[in-house]
């Protein structure tokens, strides 16, 4: 059943891991959701159907962030369906892991682009529908590499190291109407850690104070907190989902 006076809220990254985690506990929490994927493949589908099952209206928003006019058919295709847009996660990203002397010109442009820049291109473009909400939110989706830096992957961390300021200054900005804030996962059980062996998974959850590395609804439930009525007073922080690995 159809329910109404909901919630819009937009994801992008939405196909699998966090962005999917997120999608389903937002549409409990009463969203209707645009959901962003490079391809409209089967994961993307099954999460459309997962949510109207639930009432909750969905719909694809196909788009290649490597573009840099993703930004603007993205918004012609929210904008069919909506004239306002209560929030805008921004979780999508790649890290292609390599040592810093092997980076060249064309993957550091393409991490940038893909981690950074779309992110700063898709807020300013959704930046009108958010204003006409009463409550807008942006989170961004960084990571504990911002904080901690990678071993090999200095232009993935330094990327999401950019999310921070930006979402630092844009909670500025927006204020009072549009709070701006930032989620920092550590180590999450998504398709960046399929590669692991047993022995670096074993090592990996060693490493972590709670014993072990998190799920993508940990970190979905910290984007929900921030989304809700219950973040009203919160703007320009970060809130690390990493299980103590790192105290910032």
């Amino acid at each position: 059943m159809r329910v109404e006076n909901s919630m819009k809220g937009l994801i992008t990254g939405a196909a699998g891991g966090i962005g999917a985690a997120t999608a389903r506990r937002l549409a409990r929490d009463g969203f209707d959701l645009a959901l962003h994927s490079r391809s409209d493949g089967e994961g993307i589908r099954r999460l459309v159907r997962d949510l109207e099952g639930i009432g909750r209206t969905s719909f694809l928003v196909e788009a290649d962030l490597a573009d840099r006019t993703s930004a603007a058919s993205a918004l012609a295709a929210v904008r069919a369906h909506w004239d306002a847009l209560d929030l805008l996660v921004l979780n999508a990203g790649r890290y292609d892991r390599m040592l810093f002397s092997e980076i060249s010109d064309e993957e550091l442009d393409r991490s940038l682009e893909v981690n950074l820049a779309s992110a700063f291109r898709w807020a300013r473009t959704f930046l009108p529908m958010l204003r006409r909400s009463q409550a807008g939110r942006i989170i961004f989706v960084s990571s504990v590499l911002a904080f901690s830096g990678s071993h090999h992957g200095a232009h993935y961390a330094s990327a999401k190291a950019g999310l921070l300021g930006l979402a630092r200054s844009l909670a500025l900005e927006l204020a009072p109407g549009i709070t701006v804030n930032t989620v920092a996962p550590g180590s999450v059980d998504t398709a960046i850690l399929a590669d692991d062996t047993p022995a670096v998974r074993e090592r990996r959850n060693r490493s972590i104070p709670l014993g072990r590395i998190g799920t993508p609804e940990e970190v979905a439930n910290a984007i929900a907190f921030l989304a809700s009525p219950a973040a009203s007073y919160i703007t320009g922080t970060t809130l690390h989902v990493n299980g103590g690995a790192r105290a910032d």
